[in-house]
Protein backbone atom coordinates (compact mmCIF):
# COMPACT_ATOMS: atom_id res chain seq x y z
CA UNK A 1 0.00 0.00 0.00
CA UNK A 2 2.87 2.37 0.77
CA UNK A 3 4.36 1.68 -2.65
CA UNK A 4 0.94 2.19 -4.29
CA UNK A 5 0.38 5.55 -2.58
CA UNK A 6 3.88 6.70 -3.47
CA UNK A 7 3.37 5.58 -7.08
CA UNK A 8 0.05 7.45 -7.29
CA UNK A 9 1.63 10.55 -5.76
CA UNK A 10 4.55 10.34 -8.19
CA UNK A 11 2.18 9.80 -11.11
CA UNK A 12 0.19 12.88 -10.17
CA UNK A 13 3.37 14.94 -9.97
CA UNK A 14 4.53 13.61 -13.34
CA UNK A 15 1.11 14.27 -14.86
CA UNK A 16 1.20 17.82 -13.51
CA UNK A 17 4.56 18.39 -15.24
CA UNK A 18 3.27 16.89 -18.49
CA UNK A 19 0.10 19.03 -18.45
CA UNK A 20 2.17 22.16 -17.80
CA UNK A 21 4.40 21.25 -20.74
CA UNK A 22 1.36 20.66 -22.95
CA UNK A 23 -0.09 24.00 -21.89
CA UNK A 24 3.13 25.81 -22.77
CA UNK A 25 3.22 23.96 -26.09
CA UNK A 26 -0.30 25.12 -26.93
CA UNK A 27 0.62 28.71 -26.05
CA UNK A 28 3.70 28.46 -28.28
CA UNK A 29 1.70 26.98 -31.17
CA UNK A 30 -1.00 29.62 -30.78
CA UNK A 31 1.60 32.41 -30.79
CA UNK A 32 3.30 30.93 -33.82
CA UNK A 33 -0.04 30.64 -35.61
CA UNK A 34 -0.86 34.27 -34.81
CA UNK A 35 2.49 35.45 -36.09
CA UNK A 36 2.18 33.38 -39.24
CA UNK A 37 -1.08 35.11 -40.22
CA UNK A 38 0.91 38.17 -41.22
CA UNK A 39 3.15 36.12 -43.50
CA UNK A 40 1.95 35.35 -47.01
CA UNK A 41 1.28 31.66 -47.65
CA UNK A 42 3.55 31.53 -50.74
CA UNK A 43 6.58 32.35 -48.55
CA UNK A 44 5.80 29.43 -46.23
CA UNK A 45 5.36 27.11 -49.23
CA UNK A 46 8.68 28.29 -50.67
CA UNK A 47 10.50 27.58 -47.38
CA UNK A 48 9.02 24.09 -47.17
CA UNK A 49 9.87 23.34 -50.81
CA UNK A 50 13.45 24.60 -50.45
CA UNK A 51 13.95 22.62 -47.23
CA UNK A 52 12.64 19.43 -48.87
CA UNK A 53 14.90 19.96 -51.87
CA UNK A 54 17.94 20.58 -49.65
CA UNK A 55 17.26 17.40 -47.65
CA UNK A 56 16.71 15.34 -50.81
CA UNK A 57 19.98 16.62 -52.32
CA UNK A 58 21.93 15.79 -49.15
CA UNK A 59 20.27 12.35 -48.95
CA UNK A 60 20.98 11.61 -52.62
CA UNK A 61 24.62 12.64 -52.23
CA UNK A 62 25.12 10.35 -49.22
CA UNK A 63 23.26 7.54 -50.97
CA UNK A 64 25.41 7.82 -54.12
CA UNK A 65 28.58 7.74 -52.02
CA UNK A 66 27.38 4.65 -50.15
CA UNK A 67 26.37 2.89 -53.38
CA UNK A 68 29.77 3.63 -54.94
CA UNK A 69 31.73 2.23 -51.98
CA UNK A 70 29.58 -0.85 -51.43
CA UNK A 71 29.29 -1.68 -55.14
CA UNK A 72 33.03 -2.38 -55.31
CA UNK A 73 32.94 -4.40 -52.11
CA UNK A 74 29.81 -6.29 -53.15
CA UNK A 75 31.41 -7.45 -56.42
CA UNK A 76 33.57 -9.88 -54.40
CA UNK A 77 30.41 -11.76 -53.32
CA UNK A 78 28.87 -12.07 -56.79
CA UNK A 79 28.13 -15.65 -57.83
CA UNK A 80 28.58 -16.91 -61.38
CA UNK A 81 24.81 -17.42 -61.80
CA UNK A 82 23.86 -14.07 -60.24
CA UNK A 83 21.84 -11.61 -62.37
CA UNK A 84 23.69 -8.61 -63.76
CA UNK A 85 21.01 -6.16 -62.59
CA UNK A 86 20.42 -6.09 -58.85
CA UNK A 87 18.79 -3.70 -56.43
CA UNK A 88 20.75 -1.01 -54.64
CA UNK A 89 22.48 -1.47 -51.33
CA UNK A 90 20.04 -0.90 -48.46
CA UNK A 91 21.14 1.20 -45.50
CA UNK A 92 19.37 2.24 -42.31
CA UNK A 93 20.50 4.81 -39.75
CA UNK A 94 18.66 5.24 -36.44
CA UNK A 95 19.27 8.25 -34.19
CA UNK A 96 17.49 8.69 -30.86
CA UNK A 97 17.69 11.05 -27.88
CA UNK A 98 16.30 10.09 -24.47
CA UNK A 99 15.44 12.84 -21.99
CA UNK A 100 14.58 11.69 -18.46
CA UNK A 101 13.28 13.76 -15.55
CA UNK A 102 15.47 12.54 -12.69
CA UNK A 103 17.31 15.03 -10.48
CA UNK A 104 17.64 17.14 -13.60
CA UNK A 105 17.10 16.71 -17.31
CA UNK A 106 19.60 14.07 -18.47
CA UNK A 107 19.72 13.53 -22.25
CA UNK A 108 21.25 10.39 -23.74
CA UNK A 109 21.88 9.70 -27.41
CA UNK A 110 22.03 6.43 -29.32
CA UNK A 111 22.66 5.53 -32.94
CA UNK A 112 22.56 2.36 -34.99
CA UNK A 113 23.50 1.93 -38.64
CA UNK A 114 23.20 -1.18 -40.85
CA UNK A 115 24.13 -1.84 -44.48
CA UNK A 116 22.98 -4.81 -46.60
CA UNK A 117 24.70 -5.24 -49.98
CA UNK A 118 22.69 -6.83 -52.85
CA UNK A 119 24.81 -9.90 -53.55
CA UNK A 120 25.62 -10.52 -49.89
CA UNK A 121 22.46 -9.33 -48.13
CA UNK A 122 21.23 -12.86 -47.47
CA UNK A 123 24.19 -13.69 -45.26
CA UNK A 124 26.31 -10.58 -44.50
CA UNK A 125 25.43 -7.22 -42.93
CA UNK A 126 27.74 -4.39 -41.88
CA UNK A 127 26.96 -2.28 -38.82
CA UNK A 128 28.07 0.66 -36.68
CA UNK A 129 26.41 1.59 -33.37
CA UNK A 130 26.91 2.50 -29.72
CA UNK A 131 24.57 -0.14 -28.28
CA UNK A 132 25.74 -2.56 -25.64
CA UNK A 133 25.78 -6.23 -26.64
CA UNK A 134 23.84 -8.44 -24.25
CA UNK A 135 21.54 -5.67 -23.02
CA UNK A 136 17.96 -6.68 -22.24
CA UNK A 137 15.70 -6.12 -25.28
CA UNK A 138 13.96 -3.01 -23.94
CA UNK A 139 17.30 -1.50 -22.98
CA UNK A 140 18.71 -1.50 -26.51
CA UNK A 141 18.30 2.28 -26.78
CA UNK A 142 20.75 2.79 -23.90
CA UNK A 143 24.17 3.93 -25.02
CA UNK A 144 27.38 2.41 -23.74
CA UNK A 145 28.40 3.96 -20.44
CA UNK A 146 31.64 5.35 -21.89
CA UNK A 147 30.05 6.46 -25.20
CA UNK A 148 32.11 4.01 -27.22
CA UNK A 149 31.41 3.34 -30.91
CA UNK A 150 31.35 -0.18 -32.35
CA UNK A 151 31.85 -1.23 -35.97
CA UNK A 152 31.85 -4.69 -37.47
CA UNK A 153 30.05 -7.32 -39.55
CA UNK A 154 27.29 -9.87 -38.94
CA UNK A 155 27.63 -13.20 -40.78
CA UNK A 156 24.94 -15.86 -41.14
CA UNK A 157 26.52 -19.30 -40.79
CA UNK A 158 23.41 -21.52 -40.86
CA UNK A 159 19.82 -21.24 -42.07
CA UNK A 160 17.89 -24.52 -42.10
CA UNK A 161 15.26 -26.51 -40.18
CA UNK A 162 13.72 -23.30 -38.74
CA UNK A 163 17.11 -22.46 -37.20
CA UNK A 164 19.65 -19.73 -37.84
CA UNK A 165 23.18 -19.24 -36.56
CA UNK A 166 24.89 -15.82 -36.76
CA UNK A 167 28.43 -14.75 -35.96
CA UNK A 168 29.09 -11.09 -35.24
CA UNK A 169 32.42 -9.44 -34.67
CA UNK A 170 34.12 -6.08 -34.69
CA UNK A 171 35.95 -3.41 -32.74
CA UNK A 172 34.78 -1.11 -29.99
CA UNK A 173 36.51 2.27 -30.16
CA UNK A 174 37.12 4.22 -26.97
CA UNK A 175 40.81 4.78 -26.48
CA UNK A 176 42.52 1.47 -27.29
CA UNK A 177 40.30 -0.57 -29.70
CA UNK A 178 38.49 -3.38 -27.88
CA UNK A 179 37.72 -6.47 -30.04
CA UNK A 180 34.38 -8.18 -29.43
CA UNK A 181 32.45 -11.10 -30.85
CA UNK A 182 28.98 -12.58 -30.50
CA UNK A 183 27.49 -15.93 -31.49
CA UNK A 184 23.69 -16.06 -31.81
CA UNK A 185 21.44 -19.10 -32.25
CA UNK A 186 17.77 -18.61 -33.19
CA UNK A 187 15.00 -21.19 -33.48
CA UNK A 188 11.51 -20.28 -34.73
CA UNK A 189 8.32 -22.33 -34.67
CA UNK A 190 4.74 -21.51 -35.76
CA UNK A 191 1.71 -22.99 -34.00
CA UNK A 192 -2.01 -22.12 -34.15
CA UNK A 193 -1.56 -18.58 -35.44
CA UNK A 194 1.33 -17.77 -33.10
CA UNK A 195 5.06 -17.62 -33.77
CA UNK A 196 7.47 -18.69 -31.05
CA UNK A 197 11.12 -17.72 -31.20
CA UNK A 198 14.00 -18.80 -28.95
CA UNK A 199 17.24 -16.82 -29.12
CA UNK A 200 20.51 -17.58 -27.33
CA UNK A 201 23.41 -15.11 -27.49
CA UNK A 202 26.92 -15.55 -26.19
CA UNK A 203 29.32 -12.61 -26.46
CA UNK A 204 32.81 -11.61 -25.41
CA UNK A 205 34.58 -8.25 -25.02
CA UNK A 206 38.36 -8.38 -24.65
CA UNK A 207 38.27 -5.79 -21.83
CA UNK A 208 35.01 -6.64 -20.07
CA UNK A 209 34.81 -10.40 -20.45
CA UNK A 210 31.99 -12.75 -21.44
CA UNK A 211 28.23 -12.78 -21.04
CA UNK A 212 25.01 -14.33 -22.35
CA UNK A 213 21.45 -13.34 -23.21
CA UNK A 214 18.53 -15.78 -23.40
CA UNK A 215 15.28 -14.55 -24.98
CA UNK A 216 11.87 -16.07 -25.77
CA UNK A 217 9.38 -14.18 -27.97
CA UNK A 218 5.75 -15.01 -28.67
CA UNK A 219 4.17 -13.12 -31.57
CA UNK A 220 0.74 -13.00 -33.16
CA UNK A 221 -0.47 -11.03 -36.19
CA UNK A 222 -4.18 -10.22 -36.34
CA UNK A 223 -6.40 -9.79 -39.40
CA UNK A 224 -6.13 -5.99 -39.26
CA UNK A 225 -2.32 -6.34 -39.51
CA UNK A 226 -1.89 -5.35 -35.87
CA UNK A 227 0.84 -7.22 -34.08
CA UNK A 228 1.30 -8.46 -30.48
CA UNK A 229 4.63 -9.49 -29.01
CA UNK A 230 5.49 -10.91 -25.59
CA UNK A 231 9.18 -10.99 -24.65
CA UNK A 232 10.85 -12.79 -21.76
CA UNK A 233 14.61 -12.41 -21.40
CA UNK A 234 17.46 -13.05 -18.97
CA UNK A 235 21.01 -11.70 -19.15
CA UNK A 236 24.20 -12.45 -17.25
CA UNK A 237 27.59 -10.77 -17.66
CA UNK A 238 30.60 -10.20 -15.46
CA UNK A 239 29.41 -6.67 -14.58
CA UNK A 240 25.64 -7.26 -14.06
CA UNK A 241 23.87 -7.67 -10.71
CA UNK A 242 23.68 -11.45 -10.94
CA UNK A 243 21.06 -12.47 -13.50
CA UNK A 244 18.90 -9.64 -14.89
CA UNK A 245 15.36 -10.32 -16.12
CA UNK A 246 12.76 -8.64 -18.32
CA UNK A 247 9.18 -9.40 -19.25
CA UNK A 248 7.46 -6.99 -21.62
CA UNK A 249 4.51 -6.66 -24.01
CA UNK A 250 4.15 -4.56 -27.16
CA UNK A 251 1.14 -4.11 -29.42
CA UNK A 252 1.82 -2.58 -32.84
CA UNK A 253 -1.39 -1.07 -34.22
CA UNK A 254 -1.15 0.26 -37.81
CA UNK A 255 -3.05 3.50 -38.48
CA UNK A 256 -4.34 4.75 -41.82
CA UNK A 257 -1.53 5.78 -44.15
CA UNK A 258 1.90 4.45 -45.08
CA UNK A 259 4.27 3.76 -42.18
CA UNK A 260 1.88 5.04 -39.54
CA UNK A 261 1.78 3.09 -36.24
CA UNK A 262 0.74 3.41 -32.61
CA UNK A 263 2.64 1.05 -30.28
CA UNK A 264 1.69 0.80 -26.58
CA UNK A 265 4.04 -1.21 -24.39
CA UNK A 266 4.71 -2.22 -20.78
CA UNK A 267 7.38 -4.18 -18.97
CA UNK A 268 8.87 -5.23 -15.65
CA UNK A 269 12.56 -5.67 -14.82
CA UNK A 270 14.25 -7.57 -12.02
CA UNK A 271 17.53 -9.15 -10.98
CA UNK A 272 18.62 -12.04 -8.79
CA UNK A 273 21.83 -11.76 -6.84
CA UNK A 274 20.84 -13.52 -3.64
CA UNK A 275 17.24 -12.28 -3.27
CA UNK A 276 14.99 -11.69 -6.26
CA UNK A 277 14.40 -7.90 -6.51
CA UNK A 278 12.19 -5.87 -8.84
CA UNK A 279 14.25 -3.11 -10.48
CA UNK A 280 11.79 -1.19 -12.62
CA UNK A 281 8.25 -0.97 -13.99
CA UNK A 282 7.64 0.85 -17.26
CA UNK A 283 4.74 1.85 -19.50
CA UNK A 284 5.15 3.70 -22.78
CA UNK A 285 3.42 4.65 -26.00
CA UNK A 286 5.29 4.97 -29.30
CA UNK A 287 3.98 6.95 -32.24
CA UNK A 288 5.80 6.02 -35.46
CA UNK A 289 5.18 7.71 -38.78
CA UNK A 290 6.74 8.65 -42.10
CA UNK A 291 7.87 12.25 -41.64
CA UNK A 292 8.26 14.98 -44.28
CA UNK A 293 10.24 12.83 -46.74
CA UNK A 294 9.54 9.23 -47.93
CA UNK A 295 12.90 8.02 -46.60
CA UNK A 296 12.54 9.60 -43.12
CA UNK A 297 10.67 8.06 -40.15
CA UNK A 298 9.87 9.81 -36.86
CA UNK A 299 9.32 8.03 -33.53
CA UNK A 300 8.08 9.73 -30.35
CA UNK A 301 7.88 7.65 -27.16
CA UNK A 302 6.66 9.15 -23.88
CA UNK A 303 7.33 6.76 -21.00
CA UNK A 304 6.68 6.40 -17.26
CA UNK A 305 9.14 4.45 -15.11
CA UNK A 306 9.13 3.38 -11.46
CA UNK A 307 12.81 2.52 -10.78
CA UNK A 308 13.93 0.89 -7.54
CA UNK A 309 16.96 3.20 -7.40
CA UNK A 310 14.55 6.12 -6.85
CA UNK A 311 12.32 4.24 -4.37
CA UNK A 312 9.86 3.52 -7.18
CA UNK A 313 9.12 7.21 -7.68
CA UNK A 314 7.33 7.90 -10.95
CA UNK A 315 9.98 9.06 -13.45
CA UNK A 316 8.73 10.44 -16.78
CA UNK A 317 10.91 10.41 -19.86
CA UNK A 318 10.55 10.93 -23.58
CA UNK A 319 12.52 9.45 -26.46
CA UNK A 320 12.58 11.08 -29.89
CA UNK A 321 14.04 9.08 -32.75
CA UNK A 322 14.69 9.51 -36.45
CA UNK A 323 15.18 6.65 -38.88
CA UNK A 324 16.81 7.37 -42.25
CA UNK A 325 16.70 4.85 -45.11
CA UNK A 326 19.08 4.68 -48.07
CA UNK A 327 18.82 2.65 -51.26
CA UNK A 328 15.68 0.57 -51.78
CA UNK A 329 12.93 1.46 -49.30
CA UNK A 330 11.04 -1.44 -47.65
CA UNK A 331 7.34 -1.74 -48.38
CA UNK A 332 6.27 -0.78 -44.85
CA UNK A 333 8.98 0.27 -42.45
Amino acid sequence: MIFLSEAISGTRAAASKIFRSIGLSFLFIAGAASASRADPIPQVTTVITNTAKMLDNAHDDLNNRMQGVTRSLDSFFKRADAPETVSNTTGRLRLSVLVKDTEGVSPKAAFSGKVAMPYAEEWLHLFADNLKRGALPDATQQILADEAVQVGARLRLLDQLRSQLHLEGGLRFHGVPDPFTQLEFEYERKFEGWTGRFTQDGFYYAKEGAGELTQVDLEHEFRDKSFLRSTTAASFTEDTHGVEFEHSFYYDYPLAGHCHHLIPGAGVFAHKCGPFLMDNYIANLTYRTSFFRPWLVLEITPQLEFPRERDYTCTPSIRVGLEVWFGTLPEDY
